[in-house]
């Protein structure tokens, strides 16, 4: 017997106890249910007629229709902002291993290389899409720099643009939301196997076990592995989820997540000019991508990047007799992550023009870091539709909490001298060179510290003023405070010493306030414009973001977004279409006074972006199925800068004009189906130094890259599936920083084996 649904309401002041009174509710209702079924009353006998739930329409499908970006599900249509979507079936057809691979395909988005070698830097119309607040994972903030797989993914949703007023700190190129699987009413299995060149093997579980008639098991697991050249990949994953009382008044979901990583990262090689090596680089004779083959690995033996990222979550999800849903979620995670990479150079007097097999290559080191870091964060959304005057208003309000800490750890120079990386050629990569001294490994001590806590709350309102016309008005109100801290030891660095924790800054922001309003114009079901306006603020001393200044008195950076768009379907809904013209500004950006360097920031800084972006996605014919992304930045500048000036007028970096990918898939007969794609940038240069602005220096010529797929279906749960990705081993510039660049992916062949049962 399923359970009955609650015909008492709520207050809306349930935002604020959140689960507790969520769960008494629920003891309170089993009760009543309990005494109810004990009576004498005969009740006539129902007879139900259902199917099995099949698997979750992402899978089906390139197109997407709604989405849980902005807190809830809603439809695409009502979102006054670009949101592109990148659904399972697309993840899987492409085999796109990792977020990064994923937003490959996703336009306007760029990544740079840093000095420890992350590679979740990321930049979306021109501006860094932070680790600490714009990831998303399933709509609350994910943070850290831990290499995220897809393999619990059910989706990946971009929403471009100023977004604080629903996320807090943090999106002001916007946001990126990963959206995890979750179970189902069904006995589903799905099992998947991949093999590929330089060593390559991947496996997927995904388990959905249906334990009642309410409740499912859900078990995600992935084991990968590969030489790829010497830079090598290990890692494991799980994340088993429970949920009970699915479609029911009260609907409780429990998970937990493991990612362990023992990778070998990708070398980093520097820029080389037609005239000479990276040092004779200039503005009249540019630095451009080195002519390697991107398979080949200059790094070391010793190279390594490992890293953990655990978490467990529990969410409820309280359905009102109304119509309103209380939803509440709680997550709390570990996440570490050391590293020590290599960077090779050519020596003095090469040339482009002279490089051969024999041509040597110096190695440096970056510098060895590690990193922990745990996050907790609560929060709660409340929903519903309300008739007032006449109108219909689309109600969501909210509150969220965090507690955030980080360790850094750096080596001990005082006790452990590392070792030097001997030269190699181009014609030697991955040659296992040993590093020459004692030093082979980091001894790593803590050199910084970090914690911070903020609270949030917002309230918006989509009214419908006629069948046509709606207005979108919210507001938010944010506090934050953080305090970071240096590690100081004796002479003798000894790691039992007891250090000086010595406070760098104290920050506190009592009351920060964002905004968001919208108009939209539907005169029919297909079809929907809009024109919004919102804004978005980026605090101090954030989390990973260590300074020396004094920057206590510091206000929050302020951003905002003005966006005109369209979303039409065609084809009876089967393809939508979205175009946006946008201007994305960071007004109040922080920059340092040169009266003042060491100890004190400014907020003279601006910075504006202008463009138009453009997704087609959905069904051209029955056979031919499409996915287009395509962003056009004209204008990505510095318009004012510290009292140095430096970058004045350039444009910003890491912002090519051009960036677009596009995926077409053909099914030539019912067994046998094909599909293709190209990826790739026009001409992009790394950040220079500090200051925002393109590198006059250095830059990454404009590429387009192909991936081709075919897959033949034995029985609809049997299929096997052959990818190559880069067909044209095209050398490109992927990660850029402005003394070096990691190259993209060279090609790859992977054959894949699926079953479902």
């Amino acid at each position: 017997m399923s359970r009955p649904r609650i015909n008492s309401a709520l207050p809306l002041g349930a935002l604020a106890a959140g689960f507790g009174l969520s769960l008494m509710g629920s003891s309170v209702v089993a009760q009543t249910t309990e005494n109810a079924l004990k009576t004498d009353t005969a009740l006539p006998e129902v007879t139900v007629k259902g199917s099995k739930e099949n698997a979750s329409p992402a899978k089906q499908s390139y197109q997407a229709v709604t989405t849980t970006i902005g807190k809830g599900k809603q439809e695409l249509r009502d979102i006054p902002q670009s949101v592109s979507v990148m659904t399972e079936k697309l993840i899987d057809d492409v085999k796109l291993d990792t977020l990064k691979q994923a937003l490959h395909y996703t336009a306007g988005i760029t990544f740079a290389a840093t000095e420890n070698g992350t590679d979740q830097d990321i930049r979306l119309r021109g501006f860094p899409v932070a680790t600490t607040g714009d990831l998303l994972l399933d709509g609350m903030r994910d943070p850290s720099q831990y290499d995220r797989d897809t393999f619990n993914y059910d989706r990946i949703e971009v929403m471009r643009g100023s977004a604080s007023m629903i996320f807090g700190r943090g999106s002001t190129g916007g946001v990126i939301n990963q959206v995890t699987k979750k179970p189902m009413l069904a006995d589903q299995s799905d099992v998947v196997g991949t093999l590929g060149d330089r060593g390559y093997f991947r496996t997927t579980m995904d388990f959905n076990i249906r334990t009642g008639e309410e409740a499912a098991l859900r078990i995600n697991a992935m084991v990968t592995k590969s030489d790829n050249g010497g830079a090598k990949i290990e890692k494991q994953g799980i994340a088993p989820t429970y949920s009970w009382g699915i479609g029911t008044a009260d609907e409780f979901t429990a998970g937990l997540f493991y990612l362990n990583t023992n990778n070998v990262p990708l070398s980093a090689i520097r820029w080389l000019g037609a005239n000479g090596f990276t040092g004779n680089c200039t503005a009249t004779a540019m630095c451009s991508v080195p002519k390697v083959d991107a398979k080949n690995f200059y790094g070391m033996a010793s190279d390594y990047v490992d890293g953990k990222a655990s978490y467990g979550s529990l969410a409820h999800t309280h359905r009102f007799a109304d119509g309103g849903e209380l939803r509440s979620n709680l997550r709390t995670g570990t996440f570490e992550r050391q590293q020590w990479s290599s960077v090779a150079g050519y020596l003095a007097g090469t040339t482009s023009g002279n490089l051969s097999d024999s041509t040597e290559l110096s190695r440096g080191g970056l510098n060895p870091r590690k990193d922990r870091y745990v996050g907790t964060y609560l929060q709660s959304d409340y929903s519903n539709k309300y008739q007032w005057l006449g109108m219909t208003h689309n109600i969501l309000a909210g509150i969220d909490l965090s507690n955030e800490q980080a360790d850094r750890y750096q080596n001990n120079a005082f006790l452990n001298t590392l070792g030097t990386r001997p030269n190699t050629t181009v014609g030697t990569p991955d040659n296992g060179a040993a590093l020459i001294g004692t030093g082979n490994s980091p001894l790593y001590r803590k050199t910084s510290d970090y914690s911070g806590t903020s609270a949030g709350a917002y309230a918006q309102n989509l009214l419908q003023l006629s069948p046509t016309w709606k207005l979108l008005g919210g507001i938010r109100w944010d506090r934050f405070s953080a305090t970071t801290g240096q590690l100081t030891y004796g002479t003798n660095g000894a790691p039992t010493a007891t250090p000086t924790a010595t406070p760098i800054s104290h920050l506190t922001y009592s009351s920060l306030w964002s905004y968001r309003a919208g108009a939209l114009y539907q005169p029919t079901s297909s079809s929907s414009y809009h024109f919004s306006y919102s804004t978005s603020f980026n605090t101090a001393a954030d989390t990973y973001q260590y300074t020396t200044q004094q920057n206590a008195n510091t206000p929050a950076e302020k951003s905002r977004n003005i966006e005109l768009g369209a979303k039409l379907d065609w084809l009876d809904g089967k393809l939508s279409t979205r175009a946006a013209l946008f201007r994305t500004e960071k007004y109040n950006e922080r920059t340092t006074d040169s009266d003042f360097a060491a100890s004190a920031y400014t907020l003279s800084g601006q910075r504006h972006s202008e463009g138009l972006e453009l997704d087609v996605v959905g069904r051209v014919t029955s056979a031919l199925e499409v996915y287009v992304s395509y962003s056009y930045i004209w204008t990505a500048k510095i318009d004012k800068t510290g009292t140095s000036g430096a970058g004045l007028g350039a444009r910003v970096g890491l912002t090519p004009k051009n960036t677009g990918s596009a995926w077409l898939s053909y099914q030539l007969t019912p067994q046998i189906r094909v599909a293709g794609g190209v990826r790739g940038a026009s001409q992009n240069r790394p950040l220079q130094g500090g200051s925002g602005a393109a590198s006059t220096t250095a830059k990454a010529p404009g590429y387009v890259a192909g991936d081709i797929m075919a897959e033949y279906k034995f029985s609809p749960d049997l299929y096997t599936q052959l990818n190559v990705t880069n067909v044209t081993n095209k050398l490109y510039g992927d990660q850029l920083y402005p003394g070096f660049v990691i190259l993209g992916e060279p090609r790859s062949v992977k054959w894949t084996v699926g079953m479902r049962f």
